[in-house]
């Protein structure tokens, strides 16, 4: 069995400076666990992003802009997301069962781009722009492929900003 180092990060840009090669990143874990028990990733670091302080709902005036660490009870149940984007907040709402909408984040859905999840649909659909620790992305230059992003070495997500609907 391969040896995981766990770092908790103080912040993003501790987090970055940890970032190396066969690292993960951690957010709520519901991708990278189940892959880690499947033995289809077995990183040699991991760097937890709880302490980061990337949660957050901001009315931005023409978006809304969300932290990465926001679950997606979190949004679901947002009153600004309710109000402005009622299709985002029904469709985090109704993601997988309490525990996954308690635990799974807005970032972590993002960045794994997983073509059954729901956040980079809704990304594209509502010319989000995807903020990182280096650069902001939108979505339709974010998602490269199957799994796959734009995302380069030593880059974290932090927010994601969602066009409100005209």
């Amino acid at each position: 069995m391969r040896e995981t180092r766990y770092l908790r990060a103080r912040d993003v840009a501790d987090a970055a400076a940890n970032i190396g090669q066969n690292c993960k990143l951690l957010a709520g874990g519901l991708a990278l666990v189940p892959q880690m028990k499947q033995r289809v990733t077995s990183p040699k670091v991991i760097v937890d992003l709880i302490d980061c302080k990337l949660s957050g709902i901001e009315d931005m005036g023409a978006s809304i802009k969300i932290g990465a660490m926001c679950t997606h009870d979190e949004v679901g149940n947002s009153s600004i997301i309710k109000a402005q984007i009622p299709a985002l907040a029904t469709l985090a709402a109704k993601i997988g069962d309490p525990q996954v909408r308690n635990r799974a984040t807005l970032g972590g859905s993002l960045a794994h781009n997983d073509p059954a999840g729901c956040y980079p649909a809704a990304a594209i659909g509502l010319d989000a722009v995807i903020h990182t620790n280096k650069r902001n992305i939108a979505a339709d230059d974010f998602f490269t492929g199957t799994f796959e992003t734009a995302l380069d070495q030593g880059e974290i997500i932090i927010a994601a900003s969602f066009a409100k609907p005209i």
